[in-house]
Order: C-alpha cells, then structure tokens, then sequence
C-alpha cells in the first residue's frame, strides 16, 4: 500500500484555529480512548497520518529505538487509599516495531505489523533505600503485541473513503495476554498540493462497552516550502525540513504498557500496567540513504492516564458516596510528576 496522504483545512485558516483545532483533538485522544489502548495501531496510522514531506515518509518497515528517562516519584492509589509511594530510577526502555505488506491492490491491501517492548528500571523508596515494591516485583519487563490490519479504499459522495479493521493479541514472556479488534473510517474531504484534511472514527471492541474516536488529520505547507505542520488525533507537530535533515516541535500521545505480577490485592496475580503519556518535544530526523533514518527526540514525559487493570482488562466497581453512582475503576491509579526523557532512533524502509 503506497503512502496515503491525511488531508487539512485551507491555507486560509489562522493560527488561532490551529490551536483549537489542536486542543479538542488532544482532549478526545485523552478522555475518549481508555489509558489501556494503543491510540491508534502503527497500521492504521499509516492510512490515518500525514507523511509530512516526500522525503520523510512515515511508513518504515522496521523501527528501533533506546529511551531514559529522569528520575522521579510516584504514587498509587486505590479507593482513595495510598497504596505505594516510591521512586523510580535508572529508567530505560528499548522498542521495536515492523509493519509488512501481505497483499497491496488497487482497492483493498492487508499488514501484519509487530510490536516489542522492553522496559527496565529500579525501585526504593524516597530515602533511596532499595525496599521491596508490592507493585513492581521486578526490574524488567517485555512486551509483545502484534496483529493484522486490512484496508479498503472507495469513494462516498465523490470523495475518497478509507475502510480499515485489525483484529491484535499481546503477550508477554510469562503467558498470553488480550486478544482485540478494531474498525474504523476515513475520509478525505480536502487534497491539494498545500492542504489536507480527513476525519474519521474508530472503535475497539477491547473493552464492555466499545469507545468510539473522533479522528481528525490536518496537514498544511506555508508558502516557505521548508515549513509545514501537521494536526492529528493525539499529536501535534511544526516541522521545519531542509534537504535531508527535519526538526520538529510539537507533542503528541502514546502508551507505555506491559503485564505484571503483584501482591497489590494481598496474593499474586497478574496486572496489566499502562501509562498514557503526553510528551511535549523536539524531534530531530536525518535521511541516511533512500532506506536509512536516524532520529533523536529529547522533552517532557507526562503521565495523563496511569492505571493498573486485571489481566483481562476489567477493573473495579467503585460507587459515589454523594451520588450514589457506580462506575468501574482501575485497580489501581498512579500519580507521577513530569520528568525529561531522551530517545534516539534508527528506521528501515524495505518498501518505497
């Protein structure tokens, strides 16, 4: 499948838009999608996104990269009760992700994408004494996810719509985790050689009841041919590319997620952990070779979602004492402050 363009509003429109057009988007990837589902699967992004400019397509095949993060506190709760309050330390994580044409026609293309994720860090206490934690009783965890994403392409009221669903299972080096699936649609209702602009929705069936996303992609080049920028559900980016070299300033959303062991209910049992992370940042990209990229991104890691959920997912009924409704909550919720992170990457791009 060849590089989709995501679509934008008129070159007209002003900064001031931009920004509201921004913050709603950011607010429903926060609210509207659960911190225990990937915002968007790297297959759908690459039907849903912007490829920004001709040089730096966002399709690669294969992706790597190393990340730290600071040092910093946290907090979990759970009912209103303080569960654990420590620190982390010596932070890092390493992920790898591939996406793979199967079949790529004129209307209709699928992909098999895989993700793996490795995340190592140390626990103690605020004094700096290495106490045991009775939410992380390791030092390292890995994570797998991967699945199967097909699309088709048509035209609704003269104007191009895309189809897609997955159907995605993780895993993790201690068992089987959570079988899901997505659908969703798009379409495009603006494309020039300066604008696009596409909105969408998609739902998951991960959960009892299936949260449904509002999808929205902006991409607009200013008359400087260097300078663009790009709106979608979740990220936010200005993006300044001369010859082969791209900085970016801008944030957008991700997750952070793996399964675990934990004595948090009073005996052993397996969690789901996630954080949903807002990171504000810079992004540096350098085209090696036709196939080749490096980049390097440094900012801030904010938490907006963090959560410890039973292995399937579900939580706990927790009911309003003034209210008197009840609503199912995670086992667990985590409090951190922001902390710097620093990443840097390498990508291969098999197919053009």
């Amino acid at each position: 499948m060849e590089n989709i363009k995501t679509y934008s509003l008129h070159t007209a429109l002003s900064h001031n838009l931009a920004f509201i057009v921004f913050i709603a988007i950011l607010g429903g990837a926060c609210f509207a999608i659960p911190c225990n589902a990937q915002v968007i699967t790297d297959s759908l992004a690459n039907d849903f996104r912007t490829f920004a400019a001709k040089h730096f397509s966002r399709y690669r095949t294969v992706n790597a990269f190393w990340e730290t993060k600071g040092t910093h506190n946290y907090t979990f709760e759970t009912a209103g009760k303080e569960v654990e309050k420590r620190k982390k330390k010596n932070l890092h994580t390493l992920k790898f992700s591939t996406m793979v044409p199967i079949l790529k026609l004129k209307h209709i293309s699928f992909y098999a994408n895989l993700q793996y994720s490795h995340y190592q860090f140390h626990t103690c206490d605020n004094d700096d004494k290495a106490t045991s934690s009775v939410i992380f009783l390791r030092n390292a965890y890995d994570y797998f996810n991967g699945g199967l994403n097909g699309s088709y392409y048509t035209e609704l009221f003269k104007k191009p719509l895309i189809i897609s669903a997955s159907v995605s299972a993780d895993v993790w080096n201690e068992g089987s985790g959570k079988v899901y699936g997505t659908i969703s649609a798009m379409m495009v209702l603006r494309n020039n050689k300066h604008t696009n602009f596409s909105i969408g929705i998609m739902g998951m069936t991960l959960f009892n009841t299936m949260p449904v996303l509002p999808i929205v992609v902006w991409w607009h080049r200013f008359d400087n041919p260097s300078l663009s920028i790009e709106v979608s559900t979740g990220q936010f980016y200005l993006r300044y590319q001369k010859d082969k070299q791209r900085i970016s300033a801008g944030a957008a959303m991700g997750s952070e997620n793996f399964y675990l062991h934990s004595y948090v209910g009073g005996s052993l049992e397996t969690y789901y952990y996630c954080d949903a992370v807002l990171k504000p940042e810079i992004q540096y990209e350098y085209i090696i070779n036709k196939r080749l990229y490096l980049t390097a991104h440094a900012g801030l890691s904010m938490v907006m979602k963090g959560r410890l959920y039973k292995k399937n997912r579900k939580g706990i009924k927790v009911t309003d004492a003034d209210t008197g409704k009840t609503e199912v909550e995670a086992i667990v919720k985590q409090d951190r402050s922001p902390v710097p992170f620093f990443n840097v990457g390498i990508s291969y791009s098999l197919f053009k």
